[in-house]
């Protein structure tokens, strides 16, 4: 584990072995999708990368590594945790769905980096209000143990999961565990596309398919908001929506 370092992901190398992993309590560059910054405070959360060599169903395999967290978290917390789709992970505190984690895949000559990244011990004012931190849902320990245990729960279940991409096994196991699914939601899609309905399941490549007024869409990339009811009856009647 690096004391620091600007991003994990400059460390991840193709032609290392698979599962090698990389890891920090203290990076300081970090980003997520579309190149939003990852902020964290030194020691407080957790910031990874997992090299990864599937042989199928690599678009599979954020949803995948998503439950692997989710598995690797539940025994820490006292709260419900889900994936949301496609890449984050939540914790349920009193009816709100905050992220406790955030997943970023890319290919790299035929591997996969599988990076991620868990808020570990941070304080309420420390986040934002969306986000929430194993210590707030009730983990116990110090930032290092908890980094450690995470990490190796997590690549356990990764690996036993990675065997099982693309199939109908993997995707129930997903479906299971998603707390998109059966919401109201809004897709801002690439292009200032948005289009918005309620989620209904996964198809056949990880996307998730919404239930719109105009029928079913399948949406593969973008960003997923899921709206409070209030948010979606103003959105059907062209009013403002808060989420």
């Amino acid at each position: 584990m690096y004391a620091q370092t600007p991003s994990t992901f400059q460390h991840a190398d193709p032609a290392a072995a698979e599962w090698t992993t990389w890891a920090t309590l203290n990076q300081t560059a970090g980003r997520g999708r579309r190149d939003r910054t990852w902020q964290s405070t030194p020691g407080e959360s957790l910031a990874a990368c997992v090299l990864v060599k599937p042989e199928q169903g690599m678009t599979w395999l954020p949803l995948a590594a998503g439950l692997a967290l989710v598995r690797a978290l539940r025994p820490l917390v006292a709260h419900p945790v889900g994936v949301k789709w496609p890449n984050d992970v939540q914790i349920e505190i009193d009816g709100e769905a905050r992220k406790v984690a955030g997943i970023l895949c890319e290919m790299r000559d035929g591997a996969v980096v599988v990076g991620f990244g868990v808020n570990l011990v941070q304080q309420a004012d420390a986040l934002l209000p969306t986000a929430v931190s194993l210590r707030q849902a009730g983990a116990e320990g110090e930032a290092t143990a908890l980094a450690e245990r995470v990490l190796d729960d997590m690549r356990a279940h990764l690996r036993e999961l990675a065997g099982q991409l693309g199939t109908p096994a993997l995707r129930e196991q997903i479906e299971a565990e998603c707390l998109t699914l059966g919401l109201d939601v809004r897709a801002e899609l690439p292009g200032d596309r948005m289009i918005r309905g309620r989620a209904v399941r996964l198809d056949d490549d990880g996307g998730l398919v919404i239930d719109t007024d105009a029928g079913e869409t399948a949406v593969v990339a973008g960003d997923v908001v899921h709206l409070r009811p209030e948010a979606w009856q103003s959105a059907r009647t062209g009013g403002e929506q808060a989420d």
